[in-house]
């Protein structure tokens, strides 16, 4: 009877400490952090991503290539399972190595303007691409844990939506204007102007997110000493089966995403003729139908699982890769419905990928376990980035031709995709029973 009490007890302890006012605060300062640094996301990838790239005289395959480096990048947070252990003050270290990510991303928009030729300004652009990478994904894990470590876990997938719904809606606005603004001083003939105003923006995005760090309580870390060596813990994961299912879910998901994804920027612009604010419009419309299912979403893995609400994002994201599959030039209102059913389907797929973790492995393991798979992950999807690459370009030597058809690489590439996330959605089902019942 006794213990029975003492059960209630510490069970009540433990849903009041998440009323707290410093966890409240936290909560609400990791979700400020993730849209400030969302909207520094936005401003290197897609349409704005291949505009600075262009400016740079970057190929359409190179573009595709330098917009998948974050698959690849993925690979850096290996390096995080050498320091993990090794933390004993989680803020103090995140505010360091995010915040000096976040201004060399804002350096980007800076290349353009150095003194000397494009040939040169491309491996800086890489290499100062990649350094922003290292020290955003070195950290990320860390800082995921840190942030969902004041949350209920039995709320866990209802607080990654409202995260994720909040930084989308604000990302609309941020999105629409810096589209916006890079148009005109296109049209006016100076792009370095509109890269000037992006840099400017993203430098106070990255004060504020370093702002949202500062006011977030500090993660309880114990002792270095007391914490396991890494053999064991990596022995621990692996030996769990169905987390190795996971990765290989990861693996394959990513391969079909940045099969097509990062070559999907230019094509945009130059095929299919839209604008860049045509582009942001067509990624608003998209976005704020992702925010619209984002909360459901959320219920609905907290209660039929994380591993369900994959299922259900990847069912999705098959539709979107069929409509991509069909969209040129004569049917290019297509690339609008890919649009939207991707990011549907990533209401399903993005904050679950990393969730699922926890169904698998002891949370305090968590951080080595979510690294392990998103590096595997990375690589995977940057090896396929790099094939997709070479066949882009070959059909476009080949005057884009495919048996004497008309037809354009990004049309193969989406049919590839496509034929990845059929075999995942099979993989998936095969493996239902024992990944649920873990």
């Amino acid at each position: 009877m006794g213990s029975e009490i003492d059960k209630k007890e510490t069970d009540l302890n433990e849903t009041d400490i998440y009323r707290s006012s410093g966890y409240g605060r936290t909560r609400t300062a990791y979700i400020l952090e993730c849209a400030f640094e969302y909207f520094v996301a936005l401003a290197v990838t897609d349409a704005f991503l291949a505009k600075l790239l262009k400016s740079i005289g970057a190929s359409d395959a190179l573009c595709g290539i330098i917009s998948s480096f974050i698959s690849l990048a993925l690979l850096f947070q290996l390096l995080s399972l050498f320091i993990v252990g090794k933390i004993t003050n989680t803020k103090k270290t995140a505010v360091i190595i995010h915040t000096c990510s976040q201004l060399l991303f804002t350096a980007l928009y800076l290349i353009p303007f150095l003194p000397f030729g494009d040939a040169y300004k491309r491996p800086v652009f890489i290499i100062c691409m990649l350094m922003a990478y290292l020290g955003n994904y070195i950290i990320t894990s860390v800082i995921y844990k840190w942030g969902t470590s004041f949350v209920d876990p039995g709320r866990r997938a209802r607080y990654s939506s409202a995260k994720e719904m909040t930084s989308l809606a604000s990302g609309i606005a941020v999105s629409l204007i810096l589209g916006a603004v890079i148009d005109k001083f296109d049209s006016e003939g100076n792009i370095y102007g509109g890269f000037i105003f992006t840099a400017i923006c993203m430098a106070i995005f990255s004060l504020c997110d370093f702002i949202c760090l500062m006011l977030m309580k500090n993660e309880q870390t114990p002792d270095v000493r007391e914490k396991e060596p890494l053999l064991p813990v990596l022995k621990h994961i692996f030996s769990n089966r169905e987390f190795v299912r996971a990765i290989v879910i990861n693996c394959l998901y990513n391969i079909s995403v940045y099969t097509t994804f990062g070559f999907l920027g230019t094509y945009k612009q130059e095929e299919l003729a839209y604008t860049i604010v045509q582009i942001q419009i067509i990624n608003i419309i998209g976005v704020a139908c992702r925010f619209a299912v984002s909360r459901p979403f959320g219920k609905f893995s907290d209660k039929h699982t994380y591993y369900n609400g994959i299922m259900l994002g990847m069912t999705i994201l098959a539709a979107s890769f069929a409509a991509c599959m069909f969209a040129a030039p004569g049917s290019r209102f297509l690339i609008i419905l890919f649009v939207v059913l991707y990011n549907v389907s990533s209401a399903g797929t993005s904050q679950n990928m990393i969730n699922i973790t926890y169904s698998y492995v002891p949370e305090k393991y968590f951080v080595q376990a979510t690294v392990i798979k998103r590096s595997i992950a990375g690589v995977m999807g940057f090896l396929a980035t790099l094939a997709s690459g070479k066949l882009l370009s070959a059909i476009q030597a080949g005057g884009n031709h495919v048996f004497g058809i008309t037809v354009y690489s990004q049309q193969i590439q989406a049919a590839i995709s496509l034929c990845t996330v059929v075999f995942t959605i099979v993989y998936m089902a095969a493996s239902r029973k024992t990944m649920i019942k873990s």
